[in-house]
């Protein structure tokens, strides 16, 4: 069992051990640090963006980004860590960020195992993403997020043609898993 001290180094060994991703891109701005994992795989535009607070070892998020996917893409753009997230004891959110823990650190794990859920509804002409529908939610299936990527105003869009009954529009699925489907070699994880 290897031992590690902290988000960063864990992740990395994650990641990297898989054989799916290769050593990151780091940048460092003020107190926080992001690391971007690229695919190992050179027809996968997938990648991993990792925020993390340096100074308190705390994991702020964790994004999958594709470009095939604007409306998964916009939907976890924001989205970041709270301290109760994977805490069994009834609390929820608290401050920012994920302590390193051996609960935080199975529960991201976990998330980085089973690879993304759900899938993406786009709304396509003239090969042009106009809007997306995304569909994330296991326990309620009809719930969904809308992202509406025209140039129309905020008045065109309310009264204006909706886009899924334009003319010439085809609708396309993307299951969110064929972007990431999850880390696939077994990881070792103890501290």
């Amino acid at each position: 069992m290897q031992e590690f001290k902290d988000w960063k180094e864990f992740i990395n060994q994650v990641l990297i051990n898989s054989g799916q991703f290769v050593n990151p891109t780091s940048d460092i701005k003020n107190i926080t640090e992001t690391e971007t994992f690229k695919s190992n795989d050179k027809n996968s535009l997938t990648e991993i963006r990792v925020g993390y607070f340096i100074e308190e070892n705390k994991l702020i998020y964790i994004h999958i980004f594709n470009p095939t996917v604007p409306g998964y893409n916009k939907y976890v753009y924001g989205e970041y860590f709270y301290q109760h997230d994977f805490s069994d004891d009834g609390k929820t959110y608290g401050n920012p960020a994920l302590e390193f823990n051996e609960r935080n650190r199975n529960g991201i794990l976990s998330i980085l195992k089973n690879g993304l859920k759900g899938k993406e509804v786009q709304f396509v002409k003239n090969n042009k993403i106009l809007k997306s529908k995304l569909y994330i939610a296991e326990s309620h299936q009809n719930f969904s997020y809308s992202y509406d990527f025209t140039k129309r105003g905020f008045l065109k869009k309310i009264f204006g043609q909706k886009i899924d009954r334009m003319d010439g529009i085809e609708k396309r699925e993307i299951e969110l898993n064929t972007i990431f489907n999850g880390i696939k070699k077994r990881v070792t994880t103890k501290n």
